[in-house]
């Protein structure tokens, strides 16, 4: 049996490492349009996502929601397809808009799907499938806010020091995640 400490660490390993590149690159994609001083719009979006992906790891993983994994697999990266698209249009640019959480909060449904397999391989056969949901999604959280203060940070070097307009940021970072989750996309075709 495993602590609330395991839990959290295993959630939050989970998002640190290459396995999440995908759920890396819809934070960072998701990001993209913000300015530095929007951080805190940056931190609801980034929770939006977290209620989303628990709310289906949950079901998924107690088997209440099934969808098929290679279906799964193709969704999550058109998801940050999606995001990079809306992220290059006038209404995706928007700093002010609540619409990037709620996309945040929707896409979120996908990617708990993804997690939900992860998640009931982790506590298959414990008693304590509850009590490590908490900690778990808390790691997740956790890393995604690291991964949020990485991302800022690099957002303030090249908007501060390099001088360079939040629109370029936008452009190189939605470009090149629309780039990653198209191939992404590609290699999980489910309809063939």
């Amino acid at each position: 049996m495993h602590s609330f400490s395991s839990y959290l660490r295993l959630g939050y390993e989970h998002i640190m490492s290459v396995q999440a590149l995908d759920h890396i690159l819809f934070v960072v994609v998701l990001m993209a349009v913000y300015q530095t001083r929007s951080w805190l719009r940056i931190i609801a979006a980034v929770t939006f996502f977290t209620i989303g992906h628990s709310i289906t790891l949950s079901l998924g993983a107690l088997d209440v929601l099934s969808i098929d994994k290679g279906l799964v697999e193709f969704l999550i990266p058109f998801t940050i397809l999606l995001t990079a698209l809306f992220n290059l249009t006038k209404a995706g640019q928007n700093q002010k808009s609540q619409t990037k959480a709620w996309i945040a909060g929707v896409f979120g449904l996908i990617h708990g799907l993804g997690f939900s397999n992860y998640y009931d391989m982790l506590v298959m056969g414990e008693q304590t499938y509850w009590e490590a949901l908490l900690p778990f999604n808390l790691g997740i959280e956790l890393a995604q806010l690291l991964l949020v203060a990485i991302t800022l940070v690099f957002m303030g070097v090249y908007n501060f020091m390099l001088n360079r307009k939040i629109r370029d940021w936008n452009l190189f970072i939605s470009g090149a995640g629309f780039g990653l989750a198209f191939w992404m996309c590609l290699e999980n075709w489910p309809f063939a």
